[in-house]
């Protein structure tokens, strides 16, 4: 609960804790482009009109004309207005002083463009209200709509520019003639395109024709006859729209390969623009990095693609069951898969994937419910740092568990040998002691340890694959050696605390006996063990007690190259804590009295019992360099 409000604070809103951990351990981050990879700022910065191209902020950049009213004679970029404006579904919207989208954030560069050139889209749609619209899908990968122009009607078509030039067999050129396509001027426009998506933009083409005249106009009837809609279609042009990376993106993916995560890019835009996108931010880094479309994927067998799927890096114009499958295969060969989505149709892929993330600003309602996390700002960077925290979180997980385990081993076997070995009829440790011992290692502990912050070089390891155990060998190996420290330790402590019964019967008290304040002028003994006085069993306690405080600091180390101490100043809850449990540790030996069946001791045993357990420290540091000794590869012997 403690990590998922520090990932909330870094723009990662947990809604299953699960996911804390489980985005830790994630092998594979497929991740759309569009607001994640980018900023979500589409524009419009290329027209392509009768076989030509005009690049934004040249001198030949056409200007829409704002003034001439409609319905007009009809050039290429005026057909493209029409288009923008009416064949769509998104809008425009002032808040806090800044013009946004509401909707498609293709469309809304549309209408950014429109509202640059001073065209009002709405003036535009209650002029020339849509009597028929068949919307956007990833299959048609085009919308249409039917309006009334003057006396007659018209289909507006715009979509992916290869089909559009499928569809259509004329084109219009400037002065507003249409013409028949010729192989040369397909060929052309094709070239333009795939230019286009080289340079990492993404292209739309407009298309328009005039229904015949004894078409209906209702909309049931046009339903009825929607097969016709698009027949004979005139390519008016298309315009290429970009949207500029993140500034943090290509390193936020580097980060991600060395913390050895693929990523797969899914997107709807065409081959050439994913590979253009896949190069700048160095998803095709290698030789043999495999790009597919949908349609490639969809011919492709289960067994083909598993045997492709280290290699595949970008999977283009993909449909929604794309991405499904993708979870699916991956999961298929033992991969941690996080999933990005932002539409209804991601739901399913979104709640098939181990961690689906859904986007917070973008996102639909339908996303974010199908979610695990919501990326609030929409961000793969964010992706990112939620995985560091995630393995930050694990690592906490695995301190405490070290922690824990090293008290119930060492505990355990003290109450377990105590009665054998020193002739004792019960543990050394009363019922309330062990209460707080459990609370210490329970809760306290837990809050110390998951305060911990991630390390820097904990993106630099691999993911924890999902058979592997939390208690590694290192951790078990700390955590036997520790524990056996404490149980000697504590055993020969009790050993030499024990008193000796002398010839006539009288008891000859052994170490920390504390001051001889009985009731009779002797030492205070022990009701339940005959041979310790109250004063030793308090100083037993209090030690086995300070133990567990140095250990805390020793837990926060779970690699031979990192010391308990680093970084430890900075962590002030765990600080709190620590000084927590000796307040109240102090509080219960000097008030506890009958309840916890101790006894005050003094500021020298105090001192001595804090330098005496702060053994531990060093034993534990001593460890960790013969360990980092044993673990240095040995030099190869030349000979």
């Amino acid at each position: 609960a403690l990590a998922m409000r520090k990932m909330t604070r870094a723009n990662s809103l947990v809604r299953q804790l699960v996911a804390c951990e489980t985005i830790g351990s994630a092998t594979v981050i497929c991740s759309d482009k569009t607001g994640t990879l980018t900023q979500n700022k589409m524009t419009v910065v290329r027209l392509g009109l009768d076989g030509q191209t005009f690049d934004r902020g040249s001198d030949q950049w056409p200007q829409p004309d704002a003034q001439v009213p409609w319905p007009r004679a009809g050039t290429p970029i005026d057909w493209i207005v029409l288009n923008a404006a009416v064949n769509s579904t998104a809008n425009l919207e002032v808040k806090n002083g800044k013009v946004i989208t509401v909707g498609n954030t293709t469309e809304g560069s549309l209408l950014q463009w429109l509202r640059e050139a001073g065209i009002s889209f709405d003036q535009l749609r209650h002029q020339f209200e849509p009597l028929y619209q068949m919307h956007f899908s990833s299959e048609r990968k085009r919308m249409t709509t039917v309006i009334r122009y003057g006396d007659r009607l018209v289909t507006l078509v715009k979509g992916a520019t290869e089909v559009l030039l499928e569809q259509t067999n004329q084109y219009l050129a400037a002065d507003g003639t249409v013409r028949d396509w010729t192989p040369e001027a397909k060929a052309k426009v094709q070239e333009q395109v795939r230019a286009a998506a080289g340079d990492a933009m993404r292209t739309l083409a407009f298309g328009y024709t005039y229904l015949p005249n004894d078409m209906p106009t209702d909309e049931d009837s046009l339903h009825a006859q929607r097969d016709r809609l698009e027949q004979g279609l005139i390519f008016a042009g298309f315009v290429a729209i970009r949207d500029p990376l993140r500034d943090d993106v290509k390193d936020a993916v580097a980060k991600c390969r060395q913390a050895g995560i693929e990523v797969k890019m899914i997107t709807g835009d065409n081959i050439e623009t994913a590979r253009a996108i896949g190069r700048e931010i160095g998803l095709l880094d290698i030789t043999d990095a495999v790009a597919l479309t949908s349609a490639q994927f969809n011919e492709m067998s289960d067994d083909q693609l598993k045997a492709i799927m280290p290699r595949l890096r970008i999977l283009a114009r993909a449909r929604p069951l794309d991405k499904y499958r993708m979870v699916k295969l991956l999961q298929e060969q033992n991969h941690v898969v996080a999933m990005t989505g932002d539409g209804t149709n991601d739901a399913p892929s979104l709640k098939k994937a181990d961690v689906g993330l859904a986007m917070g600003i973008a996102g639909t309602e339908v996303a974010k419910e199908a979610s695990k996390i919501v990326l609030l700002d929409d961000s793969f960077a964010t992706i990112v740092k939620a995985v560091h925290w995630g393995r930050a979180l694990y690592e906490n997980i695995q301190r405490f568990v070290q922690f824990q385990l090293t008290i119930n081993f060492s505990a355990l076997v003290i109450a377990f040998l105590a009665p054998f070995l020193l002739g004792m009829d019960e543990p050394p440790f009363t019922v309330l002691q062990f209460l707080w011992i459990n609370i210490i290692m329970d809760t306290f502990a837990a809050i110390a340890l998951c305060s911990e912050p991630p390390r820097e070089n904990l993106m630099r390891m691999k993911p924890k694959r999902k058979d592997e155990s939390i208690v590694t060998p290192a951790m078990l190996g700390t955590i036997l050696t520790t524990g056996t420290f404490f149980v000697v330790v504590m055993l020969s402590l009790l050993a030499g605390m024990q008193a000796k019964i002398a010839a006539d019967g009288s008891k000859i008290p052994g170490w920390f006996s504390g001051p001889a304040d009985g009731p009779d002028g002797g030492y205070q003994w022990s009701e339940k063990f005959e041979l310790f006085t109250v004063y030793q069993l308090t100083v037993f306690f209090t030690m086995y007690v300070l133990f567990q405080v140095w250990n805390q600091i020793n837990c926060r180390s779970l690699t031979t190259d990192m010391s308990g101490f680093k970084g430890l100043l900075e962590n002030r809850m765990f600080l709190f804590i620590s000084t927590l449990i000796l307040v109240v540790q102090a509080l219960i030996v000097n008030f506890g009295g009958e309840v916890f069946q101790v006894r005050p001791i003094g500021l020298m045993t105090w001192l001595m019992i804090a330098a005496g357990t702060f053994s531990v420290v060093i034993f534990a540091e001593i460890t960790r360099q013969i360990r980092k000794m044993l673990d240095r590869p040995q030099p190869t012997a030349v000979v």
